[in-house]
């Protein structure tokens, strides 16, 4: 029945219904929104302005994502290599050299006179102060809502989840850096969509991470489940070199059940996209349905959005 009623001409049913991104393939977004971060918002939209670390937080993971910027970006590193060897600097520290001065290097730069294309000289101004903010957001099938939106409901649709490449460390004296890939998870806090003066958008989540990296945040059960403590966070995002946030195209949704044996702990349930579906293991209403209504508990769901000024639009 379910292969069956998505080719009935004319007909629309629940397994065949326009995805909820309908009218998002408008290829004047795909050049607009940066990093196919576009969807679609629900509800009110906020005018706000970041403060100056969500803004340099913000930019610069937009800087160390975009190609047009990777020749810049391997300029600097081998610039801060070189200036490197007479302080006797290890590895991490240029990291952190890098990370927290590229942004400011590359306006510097680009404004004096360095020949780069229109673009580069675009993206090193950095974006608009002035933002908007929503607070649900569609894309790819997923519907996500903020942590503070679901504050008063049962439903929840702010877990997420991030698959990146990381560089670590096996101790604090290693200077041989061990890249590898690390599935981040979160709640998200904030949705936001930068303005670059009207040549670019981009979308970004900002989330709260779960310490992933050590046994405080992470465990697998007996089950093979993954299971998660939000009271240990990677970082509280007030600090320059924390990196809160994502692109709103890179996330997938998962959500977060409660561990009834062990305070404090939630286990980690797959979402399956709305447009995906699985000929073999019931419909897709039937997995929406069963996972959006998971309750969360109400005390992770405080209201710690980054502190700005805001009017309502």
């Amino acid at each position: 029945m379910t292969f069956c009623s998505r080719y009935l001409e004319d007909v629309e049913t629940r397994l065949n219904r326009p995805n909820r991104n309908v009218g998002l393939n408008d290829h004047n977004f795909a050049e607009t929104y940066l990093f196919q971060s576009y969807g679609k918002p629900i509800g009110k939209v906020e005018i706000a302005e970041l403060d100056d670390i969500s803004w340099i937080q913000a930019h610069r993971y937009v800087l160390f994502h975009h190609n047009l910027v990777e020749l810049l970006r391997n300029e600097y590193r081998q610039i801060l290599r070189c200036h490197a060897r007479s302080r006797r600097l290890q590895h991490r520290e240029i990291n952190k050299l890098f990370t927290e001065s590229f942004h400011e290097w590359l306006r510097q730069t680009v404004w004096s006179g360095k020949d780069v294309n229109d673009e580069v000289k675009w993206l090193s101004q950095g974006p608009n102060r002035v933002i908007k903010r929503y607070s649900a957001f569609l894309i790819n099938g997923y519907r996500f809502h903020t942590k503070y939106r679901e504050r008063m409901r049962k439903t929840q649709n702010c877990g997420v989840v991030v698959n990146s490449s990381i560089t670590s460390y096996t101790s604090a004296r290693d200077s041989n850096p061990i890249e590898g890939n690390v599935e981040y998870y979160g709640l998200l806090i904030d949705i936001i969509e930068l303005d670059y003066y009207g040549r670019w958008k981009v979308v970004l989540f900002r989330c709260d991470w779960a310490d992933v990296n050590t046994a405080r945040g992470i465990k697998e059960d007996q089950f093979g489940f993954t299971i998660l403590n939000f009271s240990r966070l990677i970082h509280t995002g007030q600090q320059l070199m924390d990196e809160p946030y994502v692109f709103s195209s890179q996330v997938k949704q998962v959500f977060y059940s409660k561990d009834p044996t062990d305070e404090g702990w939630y286990v980690v349930l797959q979402n399956t996209p709305r447009d995906l579906f699985d000929m073999g293991n019931g419909s897709r209403d039937d997995i929406v349905e069963r996972s959006e209504t998971l309750p969360f508990s109400e005390q992770n769901l405080d209201e710690n959005i980054p502190s700005t000024s805001t009017q309502h639009q």
